[in-house]
C-alpha cells in the first residue's frame, strides 16, 4: 500500500469514526432521555415509596445524567477531532454563565446533597467570547467536583478580575489529585484512581474537551490544589477572544 493509498485508508477510517460518533450521540441518548422523563412522571405521584425505592430512583438519577453527560463529552471530542470547533463571539455575562452551569447539575447537586455556593469578586463580568464553549469548560469541571465529592460537601465557585483576565475557581473537598497523576488530567480518555463517589460513570474527556475549549478561548486552565484537601481548579479566559 503506497502513501496515497494509505492516506485515502486512514481518512475512510476517520470518517467512520465521525458517523460512529454520531450515531452514539442521537440514537443511544434518546432511550436515556424517556427513561429519564419516565422517572420524572414517577416522581410526580411517589407518595408511598419506601426509603430504599427512593434510593434506587436516586441511583438511577444518577446513572441516566452520567451517562447524558459521557454521550454529551464524546459528541464534543467528535467535534475536537474532525476539527469542526468554531467560535463565535459575542458580549455575555460570564457571572450569569457560573449560575447556568450550577442550574444544569441541580438535580445531582440535590442528590448528593451538597451545598454549592457562587462569590462573585467583580462588579464587571461582561465578556466578549464564546459563551457556548466557556459554559462547556466550566460545566466539565464543576462536574468532576460534583462526580467526587462526598455527601453534604461543599463545592465553591470564585469569580474575579484581573487586569483584561476573568479568573473562576472552582474548589470541591473530595480526595484531591494523587500525587503523580497530574500529568494525567488533560489527556485523552486518562482515568485517575479516585472513583466517583455516586457511582457516576467516566470516560476521561471532561478536563480534556474542557482545556482545548479554553485553549481555543486563548485561555487555560491548572490544578492549584490537589490530594487530601481536595481539588481547585483555576479557570483563566481573557475579556475578549482574539480573531
Amino acid at each position: 500500500m503506497d502513501t496515497a493509498e494509505l492516506k485515502e485508508e486512514l481518512d475512510k477510517l476517520k470518517d467512520e469514526k465521525y458517523h460512529l460518533l454520531k450515531l452514539i450521540n442521537h440514537d443511544i441518548r434518546s432511550p436515556f432521555n424517556r427513561v429519564f422523563a419516565l422517572l420524572q412522571l414517577f416522581e410526580m405521584d411517589s407518595s408511598d415509596v419506601s426509603d430504599q425505592q427512593r434510593e434506587y430512583i436516586d441511583s438511577m438519577y444518577l446513572s441516566i445524567l452520567s451517562a447524558l453527560e459521557m454521550i454529551q463529552n464524546l459528541r464534543d471530542m467528535r467535534e475536537i477531532d474532525a476539527g469542526k470547533i468554531e467560535m463565535d463571539s459575542a458580549e455575555f455575562d460570564i457571572a450569569e454563565t457560573i449560575e447556568l452551569c450550577v442550574r444544569a447539575f441541580s438535580k445531582q447537586i440535590e442528590l448528593k446533597k451538597l451545598k454549592v455556593s457562587t462569590k462573585i469578586m467583580t462588579e464587571n463580568a461582561v465578556m466578549d467570547s464564546d459563551s457556548f464553549f466557556v459554559q462547556r469548560a466550566i460545566e466539565n469541571v464543576l462536574s468532576n467536583a460534583i462526580k467526587f465529592s462526598k455527601e453534604e460537601k461543599e463545592i465553591s465557585l470564585r469569580l474575579r478580575k484581573e487586569n483584561n483576565n476573568f479568573h473562576i475557581e472552582i474548589q470541591d473537598l473530595g480526595e484531591g489529585i494523587k500525587q503523580g497523576e497530574e500529568p494525567l488530567l488533560f489527556q485523552k480518555f486518562k482515568k485517575l484512581s479516585s472513583f466517583a463517589t455516586g457511582g457516576e460513570g467516566s470516560l476521561g474527556l471532561g478536563l480534556y474537551n474542557a482545556a482545548y475549549f479554553l485553549d481555543q478561548l486563548g485561555g487555560n486552565i491548572v490544578l492549584s490544589r490537589k490530594e487530601e484537601f481536595g481539588s481547585t481548579f483555576i479557570i483563566s479566559l481573557p475579556e475578549k477572544l482574539q480573531s
